[in-house]
């Protein structure tokens, strides 16, 4: 009996121990304060290969007042770029520079200089797949020129460059492109993307007289095809690509008057999109429906817009230019033969056994205009502005 109690109460102890075990601390662990947390990755094509640079918060300069007389003395950040026949080589050469060590979980921005797209982004991409640190949700961008051009940009309104990054995202100025997006079309789309593209202005800053600085703007978009850069658009075609993945948050719209040379100007929002694959004839189409809600900003025109009939009017131009601006966007992919929004994905979901006939030609078909793309907006005025008064159009 006293045998089968002390058994017991040994099998009790070890059972605490193992569970306290894993509580114990890592001989391994780098502490806070000797890490080095990088926020932003670019990268761009080096003399012998890949050059990196890192963005960093530097901490030392976070608090204002840990500084003499109270004064921030210098940017809170800063960025280490150095060359490498690789990404691994040239994330080591950085690493050996610094008196901290670099951690890579924090990194929620990813840039690509545009020669290096041009050449091909495969050896980035293999290396975001094999960085377990890095996050997959880390947002992704392309540059007009070299994308290390972001180091020299004012921070007028943020702390951080990045910041003006995420909030372009946050705000739905431009794409939202992901890291596992990319990958995701790599590995079944061949490499096909559209990426949110960036430009950099010289221009004269009222809060830095004296200095011309370049500053950063949404640029448009870039078409990824094989994962090489193949073309870019401006921003009417970004704005299109948002309609067409549904991160539209909000667009101002104008359309010409039929009865006069005048215009009316609308805001749009609640966009939602919907990509509906759809056989006619045994043949795949690709459907797009666009729904929205508008509201008259301004009209320089003799309509009417309380007459019903003329409303009807306004709402099928102000649809029409909805779909002309996805379809010359989409046309600018089907142009590159660049599945960029993945529609052969959508295919395969909805008719796999068509789509295992079709799989191997899919971008041929694609780019030969054999797999018809067809695009329905349905936009309500439900808001408009008189001189006199404002007018709710049907709802509550």
């Amino acid at each position: 009996m006293r045998t089968r109690t002390l058994i017991k109460r040994i099998v009790i102890i070890l059972g605490a121990f193992s569970i306290l075990i894993p509580l114990t601390g890592c001989w391994s662990t780098v502490e806070l304060n000797d890490r080095a947390f990088a926020r932003l990755l670019i990268f761009d094509k080096g003399k012998k290969g890949i050059e990196l640079t890192v963005g960093f918060p530097l901490p030392n300069r976070m608090i204002p007042g840990m500084t003499s007389g109270g004064q921030q003395k210098g940017a809170p950040y800063t960025f280490v770029s150095k060359e490498g026949i690789d990404v691994e080589q040239a994330l080591r050469n950085i690493q050996i520079d610094l008196s901290r060590k670099i951690t890579l979980g924090q990194t929620s921005v990813v840039i690509i200089g545009k020669e290096l797209a041009q050449e091909g982004i495969g050896q980035v991409l293999q290396f975001l797949a094999r960085e377990p640190r890095i996050h997959i949700n880390a947002s992704m961008f392309v540059t007009e020129g070299q994308g290390k051009e972001l180091s020299r940009i004012p921070v007028v309104f943020e702390r951080f460059p990045i910041d003006i990054l995420t909030a372009y995202v946050r705000q739905h100025e431009t794409i939202n492109t992901t890291v596992k997006d990319f990958l995701m079309a790599d590995v079944t789309g061949g490499g096909d993307m559209v990426l949110p593209l960036l430009s950099f202005t010289p221009k004269a800053i009222q809060s830095e007289p004296g200095k011309i600085q370049d500053w950063m703007g949404v640029g448009g978009a870039a078409i990824f095809r094989q994962t090489k850069l193949a073309a870019t658009v401006g921003v009417k075609g970004m704005r299109g690509a948002l309609w067409v993945l549904g991160q539209l948050e909000n667009a101002e719209m104008t359309v010409a008057s039929p009865s006069n040379e005048g215009t009316v100007s609308f805001y749009v929002e609640h966009s939602f999109t919907k990509i509906k694959p759809y056989l006619q004839n045994d043949q795949v189409h690709i459907g797009i429906e666009c729904s929205g809600v508008a509201r008259i900003l301004a009209s320089n025109t003799d309509l009417n817009v309380e007459d019903p009939s003329q409303l009807n009017i306004l709402e099928g131009l102000l649809e029409a230019a909805v779909q002309k601006r996805i379809m010359d966007m989409i046309n600018k992919t089907i142009e590159m033969k660049a599945d960029a929004f993945q529609f052969g994905q959508h295919v395969s979901w909805r008719y796999p056994k068509h789509w295992q006939a079709m799989k191997s030609r899919w971008i041929e078909l694609y780019g030969d205009k054999q797999v018809p793309v067809n695009v329905n907006a349905d936009i309500h005025i439900k808001y408009l502005g008189t001189q006199q008064q404002t007018n709710w159009i049907g709802g509550n």
